[in-house]
């Protein structure tokens, strides 16, 4: 019994430790109250949208993805219908600027939007949690090693299994995180441009035309 007390002490102190440390960035200081304000690294997650038009619409997809690949983004989903070009491209985030202005070569911007997320706060307070329950893991496997009764090994292994199981979600909560920051998500949209007045009859046929005398060029 008082193998088990200490082991239910042991929890209570942890968790204890848990909450306070994701909360006193919150309430510790007047400088904690500003996110950030000593983290050198800060984790910013970027997303980036970009809209635009082209009269040569298969050579402007072909260029965008050309650019894409040179600045080691990967495409990961596309779509290409006669009126529109659509990709969905993870960049490294200290590449997602400069393939914006790249691809302003492809075609006629008509808009686009750089939005960021600073999640530095987040980020430390799940670091932090993620470092007690490991602590708290660590501690549990001592102490079932050192159980000699049943009871107290059964106990012990069901609160263990309970932590490992919070590590688990707390380490696929970080791993996120941490590639959402590394890389950004950016949405390309290419439309045909279509030739207004009397020759948008042949606007269709046309951009065929412009396309193939672009691809030949």
């Amino acid at each position: 019994m008082h193998f088990f007390q200490h082991m239910k002490a042991l929890i209570i102190i942890s968790g204890a430790a848990i909450l306070f440390s994701s909360c006193s960035s919150s309430f510790s200081s007047p400088e904690a109250m500003a996110p950030n304000a000593n983290y050198s690294k800060r984790q910013i997650q970027r997303s980036g949208t970009i809209n635009m038009k082209s009269r040569s619409l298969e050579s402007s997809s072909e260029k965008s993805i050309a650019l894409i690949a040179h600045h080691q983004a990967i495409i990961t989903s596309s779509s290409l219908t006669d009126d529109r070009y659509k990709a969905t491209i993870r960049v490294p985030s200290n590449s997602l600027s400069s393939l914006m202005q790249s691809l302003q070569s492809v075609g006629k911007i008509t808009s686009s939007h750089v939005s960021m997320d600073d999640v530095t706060t987040a980020y430390l307070d799940l670091e932090a949690a993620l470092k007690n329950k490991r602590a708290l893991r660590d501690r549990l496997r001592a102490l079932l090693s050192q159980a000699t009764k049943v009871e107290d090994i059964l106990k012990i292994e069901k609160e263990l299994s309970r932590v490992q199981t919070d590590l688990d979600q707390m380490d696929t909560r970080m791993k996120s995180m941490r590639s959402k920051v590394a890389k950004s998500t950016l949405n390309l949209s290419i439309i045909r441009q279509r030739i207004p007045g009397p020759l948008g009859i042949f606007s269709k046929s046309g951009g065929w035309i412009f396309d193939k005398l672009n691809y030949l060029n």
